[in-house]
């Protein structure tokens, strides 16, 4: 196998923390090279059981999309051979070493710095963590921290978006939003950074507190030049544009007191973990 087709680095979280936003700009970077679809779910798929109930459907929904807006934009001018790697990414057997391997196996990527975001990669623990070591080698991990509270506020917002939900929902429907377990773990940042940092080192990984996104776009994305190896480059389009923005539904206090209880711990270890000036940004 060959290593150089494969991601030097991955974004593995936080989702609801600006990954969609850091993918949206690095895809401009000349010396930076992702696939077409940003979340390829393949380490969460083999290590998160949870993720297999609708790995494949993502991805599938993803190519589709992607397929789409080719045939729309392309007029006379389809491009075969770019069709013919969408539709090899939705073909069985998925999630194996050669699928994820040839998913990098553009063109257009050779001689590039290859990424992978896929913000539920921070879930694989330990085991997983490991197995994407063996495999890849020790490649870069990028993590984006947001407020606990803020973070699952987002990703509850998101989900009653995504139920259809055109209503303020009661009370006692917000509480079972909340109440989920993926919204409960995707931000336990004490429980997954240690795991990762333990198989990794922390020096292999760049933390990046939302409200610096927010407030300093340009200076995130230099860092993260800076962290990956590439050139700082100055052409992104739109670095302080906003992606994937949620409704603002206005969400009852009972449900901010349930997350301020359930995240009690979170706080602490970031506090113990980071500087005030991090702390202060997330």
């Amino acid at each position: 196998m060959n290593k150089s087709t494969l991601p030097s680095f991955l974004c593995v979280g936080t989702q609801k923390s600006g990954t969609s936003w850091l993918y949206e700009n690095l895809r401009f970077h000349p010396e930076i090279w992702m696939p077409p679809l940003k979340e390829l779910h393949y380490f969460d798929h083999l290590y998160c059981k949870g993720s297999r109930a609708w790995s494949r459907w993502h991805v599938k929904q993803g190519v589709g999309r992607l397929l789409r807006q080719h045939v729309q934009n392309a007029n006379s001018a389809i491009d075969f051979v770019y069709v013919r790697y969408l539709v090899n990414i939705v073909t069985e057997p998925m999630f194996s070493e050669t699928w994820y391997e040839q998913t990098f196996q553009r063109p257009a990527a050779s001689g590039k710095i290859i990424g992978d975001i896929t913000p539920e990669y921070c879930t694989i623990g330990k085991e997983g963590i490991r197995y994407v070591k063996h495999f890849l080698g020790p490649v870069k991990i990028i993590w984006l921290v947001r407020d606990p509270i803020k973070r699952a506020l987002s990703q509850v917002r998101m989900n009653a978006e995504r139920l259809g939900v055109s209503e303020e929902p009661s009370l006692a429907q917000w509480l079972e939003l909340a109440n989920d377990k993926e919204v409960l773990s995707r931000g336990d940042y004490e429980h997954y950074m240690p795991q990762w940092e333990c198989v990794f080192g922390r020096s292999s990984i760049l933390y990046v507190p939302f409200n610096q996104i927010v407030n300093q776009p340009e200076q995130v994305l230099q860092e993260v030049e800076n962290f990956i190896g590439t050139k700082n480059w100055t052409g992104y389009p739109t670095p302080d544009k906003r992606v994937h923005a949620t409704r603002e539904f206005n969400i009852p206090k009972p449900v901010f007191d349930f997350f301020e209880e359930a995240f009690r711990t979170q706080y602490q270890f970031l506090n113990n973990h980071f500087d005030t000036e991090f702390v202060n940004n997330l």
